[in-house]
């Protein structure tokens, strides 16, 4: 009976009853594996879908973090260039002022040096000028006596010049 069955199994032209088991298989199949398999699975893409869509986002945010950082990095960078040529001009200028100060606080010394050395000079002029009247006149009082002891030394001499002293002093 066997081979009968099979010698008369055609797939082409299949029986009502092979359908039908069929299709209660397929189905059977079709709930156990919906149930135990394709939900899982679907599941699992659809988590899998939402880690790349997370993923891409998390991409998508780093990236403009990225450029974000990169724009203020680029901003920070014109800042300190800014900042650079301030400070050079800023220094620039600082030294202008301490060369002009100190061209004038040397000029100011040289004129005031100058000025010392002029009163120096005034000062000891003066004084050569006072040890020479002092040297003059010690030299005229020592010739004036000098020759007054020459002219007086007899008597009539010192009285003719005592009267003529009186004499010019009235």
């Amino acid at each position: 009976m066997s081979t009968l069955f099979l010698v008369d199994f055609n797939v082409l032209k299949p029986d009502i009853g092979l359908i039908f088991w069929t299709v209660i298989i397929f189905l059977v199949l079709y709930f156990i594996l919906g149930k135990l398999a394709w939900e899982p699975i679907q599941k699992a893409l659809r988590r899998r879908d939402e880690e790349i869509q997370s993923s891409i986002d998390e991409a998508k945010r780093a990236r403009e973090e990225m450029q974000a950082q990169a724009d203020e990095n680029q901003r920070l960078l014109i800042e300190a260039r800014e900042e650079r040529t301030r400070i050079i001009s800023d220094a620039e200028k600082q030294r202008k002022e301490m060369i002009a100060e100190a061209k004038n606080e040397a000029r100011d010394a040289a004129q005031k040096v100058a000025s010392d050395a002029r009163r120096d000079i005034d000062n000891m002029r003066k004084a050569a000028m006072v040890d020479l009247k002092k040297e003059v006149g010690t030299m005229a009082i020592e010739i004036a006596e000098k020759i007054l002891q020459k002219d007086l030394k007899s008597d009539a001499n010192q009285e003719a010049f005592v009267r003529e002293l009186v004499r010019d002093l009235n």
